[in-house]
């Protein structure tokens, strides 16, 4: 046979001859993909094949992704956490195969985007009714049909034993403050003030650390500096905030302080999760330190990847501490962004959701199907 497919690009299907030059292009129905998340905890358990109801799902998930109904990105939170892993290279592996080439924009992409939302709606003196925006995520192409070949580029993770200690000493530390927690008085809702008022002032400290190293000749903090200080700079450097650089850190001073910062998902999601934390350990959850120490191991991880991903993501899968959180009244997760939260708690909901989107393919997505990829068995 000379005549048959080269390639899917987006919309259509390239066929091509083999003898000849000539090509002609077949269309394709166009497709919206539900995007769901997998933290660390599903992937780490399929790849070790101890669950059946893992493995199940896993080839569930990736059934639904080769119908192009589905679509499992990876992040560089996904790259930043599995290499603490001692077998991370076999397991990031895993995750790009799963992910089929397709990857969420970096954590502090969308996080600018998000000040960028928030000063917009605050200088306009607009209510801080904030709605994100999907392609601040995802690229176009997330959502067309997928060609037969992926590119993957390799990433830089630091120094990988320095992260996986500093995270040990990050969990101990948090779990050391739990006595002082256990008698605290603060209402929930003065608990997340606090908890914004503290980001706003991590956000200015990187921001001084980074002015006082340009100071003293330091310019290595060019390359090196905390990219928390990269937000303030941006603030600081908007004219609309003022003719000169002390009115406009007066008014950047004032924007960390509004409701407009507080609205922003990452900042809401996570000062609620501490929050919620904080009201667990009062209850009397985590008593035991060495218990809370393991049960805890990638709460920083996933409080990074859910408070700045969730309002994406049509589905989201964590472990079961995290779920327990994301769900009480104070994070109240799926309500305020419509994120279906799954985890070993509710796993025959996870299938269910997955059923029904495979269940809502097309008819006409369904015979697209046989033209872009004759090999795949479609139903």
């Amino acid at each position: 046979m000379t005549f048959g497919n080269i390639d899917v690009y987006g919309s259509s299907v390239l066929l091509g001859c083999e003898r000849c030059r000539y090509t002609e292009r077949v269309s394709l129905p166009p497709i919206r993909k539900s995007k769901l998340y997998l933290d660390q905890s599903f992937l780490s358990m399929v790849f070790k094949a101890e669950d059946k109801r893992y493995l199940r799902i896993a080839e569930s998930i990736k059934g639904i992704c080769a119908k192009q109904a589905l679509v499992v990105p990876y992040s560089n939170v996904h790259e930043d956490e599995t290499h603490q892993w001692k077998h991370y290279e076999a397991l990031i592996n895993f995750i790009k195969a799963t992910a089929r080439g397709h990857e969420v924009a970096p954590t502090y992409e969308i996080i600018q985007a998000q000040f960028d939302q928030a000063l917009e709606l605050w200088l306009t003196a607009k209510e801080p009714d904030f709605s994100v925006n999907k392609r601040d995520a995802f690229d176009r192409e997330i959502d067309e049909w997928e060609g037969y070949y992926r590119i993957e580029v390799g990433g830089y993770y630091g120094n990988v034993e320095k992260l996986r200690s500093a995270k040990i000493a990050s969990i101990s530390g948090l779990v050391d403050t739990f006595d002082t927690w256990r008698t605290s008085t603060q209402t929930v809702e003065e608990q997340i003030e606090l908890e914004l008022a503290q980001a706003a002032l991590g956000y200015l400290d990187a921001y001084k650390s980074y002015v006082q190293r340009i100071a003293e000749g330091d310019y290595a903090v060019l390359l090196d500096g905390p990219i928390n200080a990269n937000y303030v700079k941006r603030l600081v450097s908007c004219k609309a905030l003022g003719e000169n650089v002390d009115d406009r850190v007066k008014a950047a001073l004032r924007f960390l302080a509004s409701s407009h910062f507080a609205a922003m998902p990452a900042q809401s999601i996570s000062a609620r999760i501490y929050a919620e934390l904080r009201e667990q350990v009062r209850r009397g959850a985590y008593t035991n330190k060495e218990k809370a120490n393991a049960r805890l191991s990638g709460f920083f991880f996933d409080v990074d990847h859910i408070s700045v991903y969730a309002p994406y993501f049509d589905g989201m899968v964590v472990d079961r501490s995290m779920h327990e959180l994301l769900r009480s009244g104070t994070v109240d997760l799926s309500k305020r962004w419509g994120t279906k939260l799954f985890s070993a708690v509710n796993i025959e909901e996870f299938e269910g959701w997955l059923n029904e989107i495979e269940q809502g393919i097309s008819d006409a997505q369904f015979e697209a199907l046989a033209s872009a990829y004759p090999a795949l068995k479609h139903r």
